[in-house]
């Protein structure tokens, strides 16, 4: 099934078409000597071909997957027309670099006469000859094939003349003086896009930081003034789990402090030690006997954790001005599963107590904490998502996209007079760089369709909105246009435009240079 829209053009004369291209084609007429596809012996029409005074048809057709633009002398008994047939890919917008064409002049739904040629003379170009035999109405259809690919352009009806004197054109003159060929267009960045009424949503401006969700984001410090020391050094964008070993801190030695010391305090706290596990051995026994309350026994084992870290300590101590650093400290570990987004220490570095070591944030999340100006604070509370530009593109993020509001703030902020509000999305569908700032516009109103086109296709020229219109395969027209509202890719337009026209969506400034005569974006026609 086709979507079709059938634009029917007057061009200038017919000229310069058949210029350095031997052409190869095909006839056969239904009822007539030559059976349907027999090949006709090539012919050479020469280096150049000088301008003629014959006039053209013009037809340009869409399908769903190709877009067809012919230029063709009139159709005379007996006198063969050269279809010069430009085909175009929808889907990239390149030329057909093969295929076959046929090319059917049909009455009352039958074929009356076909012809064919079984490849293009150039890249994107067929160039079948036609020659009728009998005048009449007959309704022109083009057929290509190539690979999957197959569509049919019906153009209408057309006539074949009796004789030249004959020869009458009706056309409608095509909007627009602008030309820009196809050569031009397969070699240049290009793409339409047919204007067509889309869902779009009101948003109002903020300024958005990426952050990491406040669930899934741990800072470890460091617990105490020392040493940082580890066996495997962990890179930011590493993955840790919850408890993975970072590294170990070796607290710094007291002024003052000997080894002589160090062996008393050691021994001290491992009597210590000793002493309150013996206490808890004891205190068990008569609590199990019913003997004395519970009480006596938890402050029995609170003495002994207490015993066991001052151990501890002592002998990491000594351990340090032994030079063992390696084997006595504060081990370090993850709190949280995630990502190293930044690593703040080196082995062997000195740290100061609370100093951030390892900065940890989930990989598969991001939040964008967003501040709204206050006066578009009565919008907020129907926030549903938000578009920025990231990288150059437009990114949507919103439930199509898998992203949620999940805070709304309902206060000004005194210092900012701005307003809050928090997305929370997947890491693949936004910006991913942590602290990276952008504008942001905030979605706060349901989508309501509207005539739009991608904002690629405006352009400001001399400070007007401009869009492009193809009104032919090489003939545009400059549009000034006034825009509404924008929903990420999309822009709407108020006016300019009208429903299903053909705007350029990409390589429009290429058209604009086009309209200044510029040779330097492509070549000539040189069929």
């Amino acid at each position: 099934m086709f979507t079709i829209t059938n634009n029917v053009l007057k061009r200038l004369p017919l000229s310069a078409l058949l210029c350095s291209m031997v052409m190869v084609s095909a006839f056969s007429y239904a009822g007539g000597g030559h059976p349907h596809g027999e090949e006709r012996g090539a012919e050479s029409h020469g280096d150049h071909v000088g301008h003629s005074d014959e006039p053209a048809l013009v037809y340009t057709h869409y399908t769903d997957t190709t877009e067809l633009f012919v230029e063709f002398p009139p159709l005379v008994v007996g006198e063969p027309s050269t279809f010069v047939a430009h085909f175009t890919r929808m889907d990239n917008f390149k030329p057909l670099t093969s295929g076959v064409l046929d090319i059917h002049l049909k009455q009352n739904n039958k074929t009356a006469a076909r012809f064919r040629v079984k490849s293009p003379a150039r890249t994107g170009i067929f160039l079948p000859d036609v020659t009728a035999k009998k005048a009449g109405k007959y309704q022109l259809l083009l057929e290509v094939r190539d690979g999957d690919l197959h569509a049919i352009h019906d153009l209408g009806e057309v006539t074949v003349f009796p004789d030249s004197a004959s020869v009458t054109i009706d056309q409608d003159e095509a909007e627009g003086e602008i030309n820009y060929l196809k050569e031009q267009q397969w070699v240049n960045p290009f793409a339409i896009v047919q204007t067509q009424a889309r869902p779009l949503r009101r948003s109002v401006p903020g300024f958005g930081t990426v952050t990491a969700p406040a669930d899934g984001f741990a800072i470890v410090r460091a617990p105490s003034d020392g040493y940082f020391s580890t066996e495997r050094f962990l890179n930011a964008g590493e993955r840790v789990t919850p408890s993975q070993a970072l590294g170990t801190l070796i607290p710094r030695l007291g002024d003052g402090a000997d080894i002589g010391n160090l062996l008393v305090n050691l021994e001290k706290a491992r009597a210590q030690r000793q002493l309150a596990e013996a206490d808890v051995k004891r205190l068990q026994g008569l609590f199990d006997q019913g003997a004395i309350p519970e009480k006596r026994l938890l402050e029995a084992k609170q003495n002994l954790e207490v015993a066991r870290v001052e151990f501890q300590t002592n002998e990491s101590r000594l351990t340090q001005r032994s030079g063992k650093v390696t084997q006595a400290g504060i081990a370090l570990t993850a709190p949280v599963a995630g990502e190293l987004v930044d690593v703040s220490v080196r082995p062997g570095s000195f740290v100061r107590a609370g100093d951030a070591l390892f900065t940890i944030a989930d990989s598969e999340r991001r939040w964008l904490d967003i501040q709204i100006p206050e006066k578009f604070g009565s919008n907020i509370a129907t926030a549903t998502g938000s578009w920025l530009i990231d990288e150059g593109q437009p990114r949507v993020l919103d439930a199509t996209t898998g992203a949620q509001v999940i805070k709304v703030s309902r206060q000004v902020n005194p210092s900012t007079r701005t307003l809050s509000a928090a997305i929370q999305y997947p890491s693949n569908a936004g910006p991913n760089l942590l602290g990276a700032r952008f504008p942001v516009h905030v979605y706060v109103s349901e989508p309501s369709n509207t005539l739009a086109v991608p904002t690629g296709a405006v352009i400001d020229d001399g400070g007007q909105a401009v869009v492009y219109v193809q009104s032919g395969g090489e003939t545009f027209a400059r549009r000034t246009v006034v825009l509404g509202i924008r929903d990420g890719p999309w822009v709407e337009i108020l006016k300019g435009v009208e429903p299903a026209e053909w705007v350029v969506s990409e390589g429009a400034y290429y058209v604009k240079l086009a309209s200044t005569g510029g040779d330097a974006i492509g070549h000539g026609h040189a069929h």
